[in-house]
């Protein structure tokens, strides 16, 4: 088989596999490759949680056109390593991670303020976010919150199974627009859409196909208007000219290929040209894309007295056993006792026994505190945190390998009236490896 040949065969094979096959839809969102102490130290979800719907076996069922709400707290934590964003976050945006456009966000709001776009952050900050989700395509769909920074990339918190189930109508999504016209976003201008696409999809099989398809004759001219050009099949003749040379001295172009580069250039600036004309007569009236940029008002979280103050003393793993055991000191600076409440850090919540505290699906895993008890007002404990290691194995949050040896997060502490703050704590930590 000629070198023409088979270059068609792997074009032909290429356009055909991406026309026929689908992938099968991925169940993970690679959240588990970022380093350990990135997630760790960056952002901490608390208070995930998704209402609405219909929960089976730990997984969320709603039709399409029903509605789900993703509700949580994520901070910016303190502790944000230096690396990221030059060690100063500014923009943030606050999203869902999925599948696809599987569902629909009808309406997100931080800290109580509507926040269609981008906002801005600080380190320390917490943003109470809560998004309302539409089911779309059906199946069954594994949905984060996300918080994406500028400069350093997205980090996700704890998700959950939505499972969308077919409704007997279908899906739509109606908008009402300024004019007062309400359409159905789903499929509002998609003929004009697949038209444009189709046309632009053609006139770049053609020039794919002019220079890759049939013969030359011994001159360097085309047997045919399609003709395949040595530019393509012999790489080797196209590095042996000087630069900026097109090649017509060794028959690598011709004076017909500029005629045929030139037809396209007119045929495509024909094309544009009618597109432009086509969405200035059949919309007129245009609203300019909307820019909305704030930062979001302080909340309780913000303002709230602090109930404790810790000193994280160690941080010790056993590989083998894979055993966690982390010492803080713990001093009560509020007027009333205090108590443990939960352990955040990445997508993980630690919550002691006989705690009401939730999380999201597998994310919630218990912790064994010693002392256990309240701590009273002005008194220094030493709490003792022991936690199987496994789950911070799943979600690849043992640093032994990594550059940066560190556990984080967020220790939440609530009083006799229910009031709860966090504090964070970083610490180095050790490994005993036999």
């Amino acid at each position: 088989m000629t070198m023409k040949k088979r270059l068609a065969v792997v074009l032909f094979l290429g356009i055909a596999s991406t026309l026929v096959f689908t992938a099968s839809p991925a169940s993970a969102h690679g959240e588990k490759s970022q380093e350990a102490f990135l997630r760790m130290r960056s952002i901490a979800f608390t208070d995930v949680n998704f209402t609405g719907g219909r929960l089976q076996n730990g997984e969320t069922h709603i039709k399409q056109g029903e509605f789900v709400t993703l509700k949580g707290v994520a901070k910016l934590m303190d502790t944000w390593p230096d690396t990221l964003a030059a060690g100063l976050p500014r923009i943030g945006y606050i999203n869902i991670a999925t599948q696809g456009p599987c569902v629909e966000m009808v309406a997100r709001s931080i800290n109580g303020v509507s926040t269609p776009g981008r906002i801005e952050i600080a380190k320390g900050r917490f943003y109470s976010f809560e998004m309302k989700l539409m089911g779309r395509r059906p199946g069954r769909w594994h949905i984060h919150p996300s918080f994406a920074v500028k400069g350093a990339g997205t980090v996700l918190g704890p998700g959950q199974w939505v499972n969308v189930e077919r409704a007997s109508g279908g899906f739509s999504s109606p908008v009402t627009l300024y004019n007062g016209k309400t359409i159905n976003l789903e499929n509002y201008g998609l003929t004009t859409v697949w038209g444009f696409q189709v046309v632009g999809f053609i006139l770049g099989m053609i020039w794919i196909f002019y220079w890759t398809a049939g013969k030359r004759n011994p001159d360097g001219s085309p047997k045919s208007w399609m003709g395949g050009k040595r530019t393509v099949t012999n790489p080797a003749v196209t590095l042996s000219i000087p630069l900026n040379d097109d090649g017509v001295a060794v028959g690598l172009n011709s004076k017909r290929d500029h005629r045929a580069v030139n037809m396209m250039v007119v045929a495509t600036t024909i094309f544009l040209l009618i597109g432009w004309i086509y969405q200035a007569s059949a919309y007129p009236v245009k609203i300019p894309q909307q820019v909305v940029q704030f930062e979001p008002p302080k909340t309780a979280l913000d303002t709230a007295e602090p109930l404790a103050k810790v000193d994280p003393q160690f941080a010790d793993y056993e590989p083998d056993s894979r055993a966690l055991t982390v010492e803080v000191s713990v001093t009560n600076v509020s007027s009333n006792p205090i108590e443990f409440a939960e352990f955040t850090t990445s997508t993980l919540t630690f919550v002691p026994p006989g705690s009401t505290l939730t999380a999201p699906g597998g994310y919630q895993q218990p912790v064994q505190v010693s002392p256990s008890g309240p701590i009273q007002p002005g008194a220094t404990q030493k709490l003792t945190m022991k936690i199987d290691g496994n789950s911070f194995v799943t979600e690849h949050l043992v640093p032994t390998s990594e550059s940066q040896l560190t556990l984080a997060g967020l220790m939440v502490f609530k009083d006799s009236t229910g009031k709860k703050t966090s504090a964070e704590i970083e610490e180095p930590l050790r490994p005993h490896f036999k």
